[in-house]
Order: C-alpha cells, then sequence, then structure tokens
C-alpha cells in the first residue's frame, strides 16, 4: 500500500478521513473490525474536522488554531494509518472496499511460470575425489545464461557400483548458481559411478512454491580416488 493514499491538502484530507470513517461507522465488520475501532476513528476525525473549521475560518484563523489543526491532523492520521494497514492486509477484503475507504488496491503478483527449458549438462574434469562439471540453457546453449526468472539448478546425484536411469533413484545434493561448479566425493566413494540429474528452479511460484523445469538428460562419471 502507498504512503500517499491520504491526500496532502488539509481539505482533501479531510474529506478523505470523513469518508473513511462513515464507511466503517456503518459496517465495521465488514472491514473485519469493531464499532469500538470505529468509535475511535470518528473521534480523532471529528477532532480534525473541528479543528480545520477554526482554522479556515478569516475571523478564527491565528497561528494557534492553525497549529492545533495540524496537531489534530497528526493524532488522526496516526490512528488511521494502522487501521488503513490492517484492512488491506486483510485477504477477505474486495478490491471494491478499498475503492471505497480510498486505500490504494495492490496489483496481484503475476505468478512466475515453471522453466519449459532443461539444463544441458557436460562433464568436464575429474580430479581426486571431485568433478567439475558445466550446465548451459536447452534453449540458449551458445551462452551461459539462465533462463528468465531462474535463480539456479538442481543437482541430484546417485553414487553406486551402476549407473542410475532415473531421477528417482538420485538425491539432492545441491542448487548451482554458477557455472562450472564442482561435486566433491568422500574417500569411501572413490571408483564408484555417478549419475548426475539436474533441472532448473525459481524463487517462487503460485502460492509462493518454487518452480523445476524439466530433468536434464542423465550425466554418468567415476569417482577418482
Amino acid at each position: 500500500m502507498k504512503k500517499r493514499y491520504i491526500p496532502g491538502p488539509n481539505a482533501l484530507c479531510l474529506a478523505w478521513m470523513l469518508n473513511f470513517s462513515a464507511q466503517i461507522t456503518a459496517t465495521p465488520t465488514a472491514y473485519g473490525l469493531t464499532a469500538g475501532d470505529a468509535t475511535a476513528i470518528d473521534g480523532y476525525v471529528y477532532a480534525f474536522s473541528t479543528a480545520q473549521s477554526v482554522a479556515e475560518a478569516p475571523e478564527t484563523r491565528t497561528p494557534v488554531a492553525i497549529a492545533a489543526r495540524d496537531t489534530a491532523r497528526r493524532n488522526a492520521e496516526e490512528v488511521i494509518r494502522p487501521y488503513a494497514m490492517q484492512i488491506s492486509a486483510n485477504p477477505t477484503i474486495t478490491a471494491a472496499q478499498l475503492i471505497e475507504l480510498g486505500l490504494t488496491v495492490r496489483d496481484a503478483p503475476t505468478p512466475v511460470p515453471a522453466p519449459t527449458s532443461f539444463p544441458l549438462l557436460s562433464f568436464l574434469q575429474a580430479t581426486p575425489l571431485q568433478h567439475k562439471l558445466e550446465y548451459r540453457d536447452s534453449e540458449t546453449p551458445t551462452t551461459k545464461a539462465k533462463p528468465g526468472n531462474v535463480i539456479g539448478m538442481e543437482v541430484y546425484r546417485s553414487v553406486g557400483t551402476v549407473a542410475a536411469t532415473d531421477p528417482a533413484q538420485a538425491a539432492y545434493v545441491a542448487t548451482v548458481t554458477k557455472t562450472p561448479f564442482r561435486q566433491s566425493f568422500e574417500a569411501g566413494q572413490a571408483g564408484k559411478v555417478v549419475t548426475y540429474f539436474c533441472r532448473w528452479v525459481t524463487r517462487s511460484g503460485p502460492a509462493g512454491v518454487a518452480q523445476v523445469g524439466p530433468w536434464s538428460s542423465a550425466v554418468t562419471a567415476n569417482v577418482v580416488g
């Protein structure tokens, strides 16, 4: 919610507050509030309205009256803003209700789609208890760039006496963000066969859940002791 949903000029600010208070006073529970909340809001808005009338009337417009008006406005804003934030954060409040109150309707975030491409995984080098590999994207194999909205590549691997044939046989080990990358092994894994399966992953997606793309082809290599 943007900070300036309350207008700057005093006359416009008061009009906004009067509407805000009137809507909530009419049906406080529709906005997730209580009658007591509505009474509190109305009291501060009324004080601001009264002070504004005194400060704007030529016969009573004095520095003291203006200062009192400014104080009443600040007090009203300090009371209203938390309620406005509470209402805006309430998922049951509709866009129409927010508009009626004069609050900002936030744009719904566009869900990040799952990747449609897959990593092209290449084995580069085997050194004692370590592998060096690199990746490219299947749609842009001539660059190191990852697909849009992708934060990294999930690496799954199987370590055994024979190569794995399915990602279900592999275990997640890391999410890498740069290429080339390295994988390390324990001494007891020397001589074993490692099978890698990888896929792109996004930061988030629908309902905040990260999205993953299709699996890469399997890449196998031996662990050098």
